[in-house]
């Protein structure tokens, strides 16, 4: 049974650099920064592919922002998408997860699409919440923190991450969304003529959908954390940490005598 399968990418900056706000304080600075794929959703990704290759059918690799965005999109090309959809805006990086939905969602519904698949949550903002809101919009079942998908006469049978290491098993009827957990698949390399026929093939730009907000959301400013203390070093042998270590510990009252 072939999938039409639109994969939400996002664009983030690399958590190894050191940030620093912008001057008018309401963001960071993003011209001296470089981006990479949001760490999820190279799993949703590689599940997409894999699905396609087991079942057929098209992936469609879909990401919001402006033109630097098209490198993670060519990476999805790279490894297995059929297609690629950017949806222009400058200003992505400061919209919130409820007006990223709401443009996602809307694209999602011009699109064919049998399944959905998102990142558990993005690195940079960590609310898990953009699948959730994007199944709710455009009216589809879900289900989180997915670790396996299996497809049987359009019925997905899924498994999602619970604490405590246990697992649930839904079965879940065709068209829906999933978001795919860290650890689900392996991702995997593109390979060099992989990557030089992404580099020419074409991305389709299209213009955000005019979506109605129930709310109005800014940044009104952004600060460092301010230093509440300070690390100390213990040195010397062995023995002689030890000893500080314990002196440490009583000073600070963690050992009651």
């Amino acid at each position: 049974m072939a999938l039409n399968i639109v994969v939400c990418l996002k664009q983030i900056p690399n958590p190894d650099l050191q940030f620093q706000i912008a001057p008018d304080g309401k963001d960071i600075r993003r011209d001296a920064l470089n981006y990479k794929i949001n760490g999820a959703d190279e799993y949703a990704l590689e599940e997409a592919v894999r699905l396609k290759e087991k079942y057929g059918g098209r992936v469609v690799a879909l990401s919001l922002g402006p033109k630097r965005v098209d490198q993670v999109l060519r990476e999805a090309l790279a490894k297995g998408a059929d297609e690629a959809v950017r949806i222009a805006h400058e200003d992505s990086g400061t919209y919130d997860v409820g007006t990223v939905a709401r443009l996602l969602a809307a694209t999602v519904r011009t699109l064919p699409h049998d399944l959905v698949l998102t990142g558990v949550q993005s690195d940079d903002q960590g609310s898990s919440a953009t699948g959730g809101l994007i199944a709710g919009l455009v009216g589809l079942p879900h289900a989180s923190v997915v670790t396996r998908v299996d497809v049987k006469d359009r019925i997905l049978e899924v498994a999602t991450e619970l604490e405590g290491g246990l697992q649930r098993v839904y079965a879940i009827p065709l068209p829906a969304l999933l978001t795919i957990q860290f650890g689900a698949n392996t991702p995997r390399y593109a390979p060099l003529p992989a990557i030089m026929r992404a580099a020419r093939q074409p991305i389709r730009e299209i213009a955000p959908a005019s979506v109605s907000l129930p709310y109005a959301f800014g940044v009104r400013g952004l600060s460092p954390p301010i230093a509440k203390g300070h690390a100390e070093i213990v040195t010397g042998s062995v023995e002689d940490q030890a000893k500080k270590f314990a002196q440490l510990l009583r000073e600070k009252g963690f050992v009651r005598r």
